[in-house]
């Protein structure tokens, strides 16, 4: 049995990748809406950090419109976590009239945990990296400075963070994708781990601010628990195929 786009037209694909969108917008939209309500708590909460880090630290703004652009700011950021699970559940529904039952029954148990593994990674970055980044950068200047810290600098440089060590928390998912479309196996895999940790540590680098070897560590290693997490997935999906092959 095919799956039922085969019988739909180019149009109608278009049609319904509009469907999709504009429900996809609408769910960021009312996102939007239920954060802005709430900007202020969300403000103390990515303030947290920063507090904790370096207590008594004030964060300044240098233009009248700032803390309203940074109520907006808050608000699209907090929305489009808010319809994550919407956004998902679009592209599922997008995705699924393509695929086999057999093929929906083992990518569908996949969407769950796109979803877990990014709010995985925002908490790593926000409970774990974030504090030892700001402590050791803010402390790294030397005593006769003083830090002026803005809140458009401050809240550009978190939510992107978190956004990053959201993303890259997706690597166990990517690898289950790829093995499930027979691209990599798990032998591969563990072949060229050393190769993956090479690479892992340059995103590490590339993404912590500090740049140390500490905080690049901090990174690196939970990355390639979930790549061997990854690899092990591969290793099952391949397993159960060849015992139903």
């Amino acid at each position: 049995m095919k799956g039922r786009t085969e019988d739909m037209t180019f149009w109608e694909h278009v049609g319904e990748l509009r469907v999709r969108l504009v429900w996809s917008a609408a769910g960021v939209i009312a996102g939007m809406i239920v954060a802005y309500a709430f900007w202020r708590t969300l403000y103390a909460l990515l303030l947290t950090p920063l507090t904790r880090a370096i207590p008594g630290m004030e964060l300044h703004f240098l233009s009248p419109q700032e803390p309203f652009v940074i109520s907006i700011r808050l608000a699209v950021v907090g929305g489009i976590i808010l319809a994550s699970p919407m956004v998902l559940l679009q592209a599922w529904l997008f995705i699924a009239p393509a695929l086999r039952p057999a093929e929906k029954r083992k990518v569908a148990p996949i969407l769950p945990v796109v979803l877990s593994l990014f709010i995985a990674g925002v908490a790593f970055v926000y409970f774990v990296l974030l504090p030892v980044s700001l402590n050791f950068l803010i402390n790294y200047a030397p005593d006769a400075a003083a830090p002026m810290l803005t809140q458009d600098r401050y809240f550009g440089f978190v939510t992107a963070l978190c956004l990053a060590g959201g993303l890259l928390f997706q690597l166990p998912a990517v690898l289950a994708v790829l093995g499930f479309l027979g691209i990599v196996d798990a032998a591969w895999l563990w072949k060229h781990s050393g190769w993956a940790l090479v690479v892992l540590m340059i995103l590490a680098a590339l993404i912590t601010p500090t740049g140390d070897a500490f905080n690049m560590l901090v990174l690196t290693a939970p990355l390639m628990v979930l790549y061997m997490i990854g690899t092990g997935i591969v290793w099952l999906i391949r397993r159960r195929a060849v015992r139903q092959g």
